[in-house]
């Protein structure tokens, strides 16, 4: 019983100082990005859930490489010993080099990924594409497609949720769900942009209409003021 508990402290003593290293890793990613794409007057900016899963592997690969090489040089330290560092720190290496290899390219492209919304234009970074795209509101974009969806929880049996598209069509015929499509895109950022949007002379389409008993059923008082005009227009 005694050994089965030291096992499970060490586990818990291994995550407690692992986890900190995957979380640094992931917000330098995340810094990263938000520098890339600093633009002056932003209204929403936008990391796509596709960026957020290569951030979450990432951290969890570089992270178990920095935990090796800290712990590499506190055993160094411990034993008064470089070679003993060294040899530690290659065998590291030597686990983790081509993982970390393989994640650039990934990695490349999810930190140049984005969506950024200013009060002139849309910038669009596709995953897949090494040139940003840059719409602006008075020449590029075409129209606004508003609609919705009522979707079943995979977690929670019974549990339904509201789905809302908040959708920018582009005269070259790309198209963007600022509201779906995005991971950030909540609801204080669609109606941000929103009203960005009522400025610029855009035309809506409201493909269906959501039923009162939905409006109330999945948004406050508040908000529900907001889907009650945006689904009337």
């Amino acid at each position: 019983m005694g050994k089965e508990t030291s096992e499970k402290a060490k586990w818990w003593r291994f995550f407690i100082w692992y986890i900190p290293f995957c979380a640094l890793w992931f917000f330098i990613f995340y810094w990263i990005n938000r520098q890339l794409h600093h633009t002056e007057g932003i209204l929403f900016y936008g990391t796509p859930a596709s960026s957020y899963w290569v951030y979450y592997i990432s951290a969890a690969l570089y992270g178990m490489a920095t935990f090796g090489i800290y712990f590499s040089i506190k055993q160094g330290i411990h034993q008064k010993s470089f070679l003993e560092f060294k040899k530690n720190a290659l065998t590291i290496w030597s686990l983790v080099r081509f993982p970390i290899l393989i994640s650039l390219p990934f990695l490349y492209l999810a930190v140049t990924h984005a969506l950024v919304v200013t009060d002139e234009k849309v910038q669009l970074s596709s995953f897949w594409r090494m040139k940003d795209a840059e719409y602006s509101w008075k020449n590029d974009v075409q129209s606004v497609a508003i609609d919705y969806s009522i979707i079943a929880s995979t977690k929670t049996p019974h549990q339904r949720y509201f789905n809302g598209k908040y959708i920018l069509h582009f005269k070259d015929g790309k198209k963007i769900d600022m509201w779906d499509g995005v991971l950030e895109g909540n609801l204080p950022a669609i109606k941000k942009i929103d009203q960005t949007i009522q400025k610029k002379d855009i035309p809506f389409t409201v493909r269906q209409v959501p039923s009162e008993e939905n409006v109330e059923r999945f948004f406050n008082n508040k908000d529900s003021e907001f889907i009650r005009e945006l689904y009337s227009r």
